[in-house]
């Protein structure tokens, strides 16, 4: 009796199972379907890249000083031509008014030697002549009253030789004298004046370099920019050529990003692109493609891309993180299907059609992958393909339905 039971329920339990596994094995599976349809579908690529200000300058004053002020903060926005550095000014302040009072006397000399002799300085020499006439003279005078003397043996010889050098001297006076009046007559002279206006030249260069000087103890920004540095503090001793502050021009700023080497031939100079910052996720800003490489890193297989941005945010700096969905494809009235439509295995891309009852594979060509939607190749616009193709088997019964977009 109990092995008889057995056998019985046996077959009760075989025939169970495979009354369960023909049901499952015949009916089909509900399906959502879709049409291809013609869609705009854009391929983008994500990137995470960085700020970079390939404008980047060291600052540094010409002169040496100690630091008076320092009116530079790291982070600041300065504006072209704002202090940021002072030194202290006494010393320039004073070489430049000395250097104004050398011009001020040049200047003088200049107009004294372009106006000529005056009333006064002709009438002084023409004194000096006659003053000098008159000692010639007394000394020719002298000089014959001595010789005659000599002649009667009354006076020595030395004496009558110091009367002759006396009256040779005086002589001498008188055509110096002359001559100078001869010179003020024909004044301005042209190599007078040619150098009275040499030294003014000079005078003029030195006072530039002075007020240069003086300039250069004020350092200024030379550009709108990013201060990323101040390298020195009121009180120091600065020498020229002495970094003492960093700027980075964000006019010119860029975003460096790098992107898998397998898409180098997709990316090209132009394309648009989004940036997104991590901090500020609500904000999206523009950007386009400024060019691709030359950066390379053959261990990790990436290549560098370069992003001009339409507009940063207001406190971005050199450094900070963003994240770049570069545009590589933008197909118009593309054949579309939905990205979960479309299954990709060894053999290529493919998606499923509901055939008689059967999920049945329809290989396609991938053009371009949307965020939501691919463009394909392979198949007629109209065709219903089954979503999340991924989870149905080739060949399962499956039972299509209509969906959302159908």
């Amino acid at each position: 009796m109990t092995d008889r039971l057995y056998w019985f329920l046996g077959i009760v339990a075989v025939a169970a199972v495979g009354i369960t596994v023909y049901w499952f094995t015949a009916s089909p599976t509900a399906a959502e379907t879709v049409r291809v349809q013609k869609r705009t579908v854009v391929e983008v690529y994500v990137a995470t890249g960085r700020v970079e200000a390939p404008r980047t300058s060291n600052l540094s004053v010409d002169v040496a000083g100690t630091v008076r002020r320092v009116a530079a903060e790291e982070g600041m926005r300065a504006e072209g031509g704002d202090r940021l550095i002072e030194l202290h000014q006494h010393d320039a302040e004073l070489a430049v008014r000395k250097a104004q009072a050398r011009v001020n006397i040049r200047r003088s000399e200049l107009q004294e030697v372009k106006r000529g002799p005056t009333d006064a300085d002709l009438r002084a020499a023409q004194s000096e002549i006659n003053r000098f006439a008159a000692q010639l003279a007394q000394a020719e005078r002298e000089r014959k009253d001595t010789e005659a003397l000599f002649e009667e043996e009354i006076v020595s010889e030395r004496e009558r030789d110091q009367a002759r050098t006396a009256a040779k001297e005086a002589r001498a006076r008188l055509n110096n004298a002359e001559a100078r009046l001869d010179r003020l007559r024909e004044r301005p002279l042209p190599e007078e004046l040619r150098a009275a206006r040499a030294r003014l030249e000079q005078a003029k260069v030195d006072l530039e370099h002075a007020r240069d000087d003086l300039a250069e103890t004020t350092l200024r920004a030379p550009f709108d920019g990013l201060v990323l540095a101040v390298k020195t503090a009121e009180g120091e001793r600065i020498t020229p050529s002495q970094t003492v502050v960093k700027m980075a021009d964000m006019s010119s700023a860029e975003i460096y990003a790098e992107v898998d080497e397998d898409y180098f031939g997709r990316l090209r100079s132009g394309q648009p692109a989004t940036l997104l910052f991590p901090s500020m996720p609500e904000n999206t800003f523009s950007a386009t493609v400024r060019r691709v490489g030359p950066e390379i890193a053959t261990d990790r297989g990436v290549v560098g891309v370069h992003l001009a941005p339409d507009a940063l945010p207001d406190n971005a700096f050199p450094g900070l993180t963003v994240d770049a969905n570069i545009e590589v494809a933008r197909l118009d009235e593309a054949l579309a299907a939905p990205t979960d439509a479309v299954v990709r295995d060894p053999m290529g891309a493919y998606v499923l059609t509901a055939e008689d009852g059967e999920a049945v594979r329809r290989a396609v060509d991938v053009r371009a992958r949307g965020e939501d939607w691919m463009a394909l190749e392979g198949i007629e616009a109209g065709t219903r393909v089954l979503r999340n193709a991924a989870r149905v088997d080739i060949g399962q019964a499956v039972a299509p339905a209509g969906g959302h977009g159908s």
